[in-house]
């Protein structure tokens, strides 16, 4: 104490009992703030307890006063504890440690504690001063820490993950229990195993190599996705986590190795990889694809400054294939087709299934205009060789239309409409031919421009009608709703199919007054049922270029008003193509949606959308295309594919509906894989609603 009033005494400059007095007192006050203080007398007895202790014991002031010490004893620690702490201060020396205690209300607290003896002049300790600070909280902390070490070790043991520690030189030290769970092995025998005699011979090395490049403090872990044998030589695909271990005398150096199987994740990636960037049924690139690998074809001819040709090609009358034979045999033809186009293409020709009977490819390492179109022609002549389609040949007809880049367009939209003005040239004499660009080619044929001034007559003379196709309840068979469907009856052509007229009214955006008439149709016809006592959901197909109209979620909303239908009624069946500018249509949809209307993804996996964005989808509905139904009883690839849309779309909570049904066996598939709801031929075709209600006993 006299070392600490000289220390004082230098430090103030001050010799006066008063200045020391004044130094203590501020100290003490300082105590008094930032921590519990306490004094008792050499028996333990409190004769002091400052606001904090009174605070944190929950004892009054009245009775801590003249209390024993013991009065916060928790019970929690040995009676050596204790016998410990007071030899200590009881021999003249400071002790420290942590404490539990006791509140009144029978809670816990732990505080770190000092105990400072002051001794009298025969150095005993008269009485004792307590400093003391809550670590509840941290101690708290480290018993949630230690409860986490037991659960990691009960994880450990029975997690389906792989953990273990290997050397330098790969040599396991530990294997977790999982590997003779999920791979067979027994432990004992991997000790002696090297980690990397047990990967795949393709991954061996690059593993390695990665592996030692992990050393110093500062490296990363790495990640590394390779093949894993089990005991029966079964390759698994393990996502692997690799660092160092440190901070331990036992595994100091060696490296720590966490893996997980990832096989039917990465199988099932592969396949919606091929869904979204193929065509399923060439393999072939689908559309969307080929845009994307001609814009960056572009790219590179525009920085090394090359010339290449895009070859749009179609299969001449392919209907009839359908007609004479099935459609079955229009899938081989086009399958056929395709196959000898990647026979007689290069492997750098970007080659595409882009529409039904529609390819296209590129052709480079030409520069001569002659050149290319003779290659063309050789190309087009092997595809027109006769296809054996039972016991009968068919002789194709082929038609193709080239454009070059930079020569005819430097952009890839102007390219691709190059290319398919020259196909329209070749078809209009009838195809099976070539044809290059021209500058200056009319952009419209003669059949073109004729057929879209009858169309628009028609729409004002209304020479259109509707059909209706059932939607179905595949557990139970019940009518769930109805799509409609516009027919083209046109005085002198007669029918006019939706596959020739609906693009060409896309197009020229005759399609907006004809979508509008179609939902007064749908409307007044939803009224009626309504009177009659029927009530059901009525699906209607809305055009891109409709909802891109200013005004388009207004005149919707305005004609249901008009005939007084309730918008759950409605439903709107939209391309998969509308949600390319997802940002761009989200508020209408959301618009609509928000008044009660529902929203359907039509031909769902075939086009632009991806399993990835399902949840983004503004949708209530996505319907499965039929070129994974058609399949569905003997392709196990649809089946999964059919399953992952079913599973993914629960999750977002969205309806799923099959396309296409022509059997019973398929319904029941579908139903199995969780699918609810049905269309096609084996429920009926589009028809009247009188029929379809009859065909389902309604």
């Amino acid at each position: 104490m006299q070392k600490f009033l000289s220390g004082l005494e230098k430090f103030t400059g001050k010799d006066s009992e008063e200045g020391l007095q004044k130094i203590l007192g501020d100290i003490a006050y300082t105590l008094e703030q930032a921590a519990i203080v306490s004094i008792t007398d050499s028996r333990g007895i409190i004769q002091y307890a400052n606001e904090h202790f009174v605070k944190l014991s929950k004892f009054p002031l009245s009775e801590l006063i003249g209390a024993k010490q013991s009065i916060i004893n928790s019970g929690y620690h040995e009676a050596s504890f204790f016998k410990q702490m007071w030899a200590t201060i009881g021999s003249g020396k400071t002790w420290r440690g942590d404490i539990c205690n006791l509140a009144k209300d029978g809670s816990y607290y732990w505080v770190d504690t000092i105990i400072v003896p002051f001794l009298n002049e025969k150095n005993k300790p008269y009485q004792y001063v307590s400093i003391r600070y809550d670590i509840t909280e941290r101690k708290l902390m480290q018993e949630e820490m230690r409860k986490s070490a037991e659960l990691y070790e009960i994880i450990t043991a029975n997690a389906s993950d792989f953990i273990a520690i290997i050397d330098r030189e790969g040599q396991f030290q530990y294997v977790s229990p999982s590997f003779e769970k999920l791979l067979g092995f027994q432990l004992n025998s991997l000790i002696s195993r090297s980690f990397y005699s047990l990967i795949d011979l393709k991954d061996q090395k690059r593993v390695e190599r990665r592996v030692k490049q992990l050393h110093g403090f500062q490296q990363q872990a790495v990640s590394l996705e390779f093949s894993f044998e089990d005991v029966e030589g079964g390759l698994h695909i393990m996502e692997a986590k690799i660092n160092e271990v440190k901070e331990t005398i036992e595994y100091g150096e060696q490296l720590l190795v966490v893996m997980r199987d990832v096989t039917e994740r990465v199988k099932s990636e592969e396949k919606i990889r091929h869904l979204v960037y193929n065509d399923q049924l060439t393999s072939l690139m689908n559309r969307n694809t080929f845009q994307e690998q001609l814009a960056l074809a572009i790219e590179r001819a525009r920085t090394r400054k090359q010339v290449f040709a895009l070859v749009h090609m179609n299969i001449d009358r392919l209907r009839y294939v359908n007609d004479l034979f099935g459609h079955d045999a229009g899938d081989y033809l086009l399958a056929m087709v395709a196959e000898r186009l990647k026979h007689k293409t290069e492997s750098e020709s970007l080659l595409a299934r882009i529409a039904g009977d529609e390819f296209a490819f590129i052709v480079t390492g030409l520069t001569d205009e002659t050149e290319i179109f003779n290659y063309v022609e050789s190309v087009r002549k092997y595809l027109e060789q006769p296809v054996q389609i039972g016991k009968q040949a068919y002789n194709l007809s082929i038609s193709s239309g080239i454009s070059l880049y930079p020569e005819h367009a430097n952009k890839p939209s102007e390219l691709v409409t190059k290319a398919t003005l020259a196909l329209g040239k070749v078809k209009l004499r009838g195809g099976s031919d070539s044809e290059m660009y021209e500058h200056g080619t009319s952009k419209m044929s003669l059949e073109r421009i004729l057929l879209e001034n009858e169309l628009r007559k028609s729409v004002q003379q209304q020479h259109f009608y509707l059909e209706y196709q059932p939607k179905v309840s595949l557990g139970t068979g019940e009518l769930t709703g109805v799509e409609a469907l516009v027919r083209w009856k046109h005085p002198d052509l007669g029918v006019i199919p939706p596959m020739k007229f609906i693009p060409l009214a896309e197009e020229t955006k005759i399609i907006v007054p004809l979508g509008e008439w179609i939902m007064r149709e749908v409307c007044k016809r939803a009224v009626a049922e309504m009177e009659d006592g029927f009530f059901c959901k009525f699906a209607v197909n809305v055009s891109t270029v409709q909802i891109r109209e200013e005004g388009f979620v207004d005149s919707v909303l305005s004609i249901l008003n008009e005939f007084n239908v309730p918008s759950e009624m409605i439903e709107l069946e939209l391309t998969e193509s509308t949600f390319i500018d997802l940002e761009g249509m989200k508020e209408s949809i959301q618009k609509l949606r928000s008044k009660g209307l529902t929203v359907a993804i039509d031909d769902f996996g075939t086009g632009y959308s991806t399993f990835s964005y399902i949840k983004e989808l503004p949708a209530d509905t996505i319907k499965i295309d039929m070129a994974f139904v058609k399949d569905i009883l003997e392709n196990e690839n649809s089946q999964a594919i059919v399953k992952a849309i079913v599973i993914l779309a629960d999750t977002a909570g969205l309806n799923v509906v099959a396309e296409g049904i022509e059997m019973k066996e398929q319904a029941e598939m579908l139903y199995s894989l969780g699918c609810r709801e049905g269309q096609g031929y084996y429920f009926g075709r589009p028809t009247t609603l009188a029929e379809a209600k009859k065909r389902l006993k309604v």
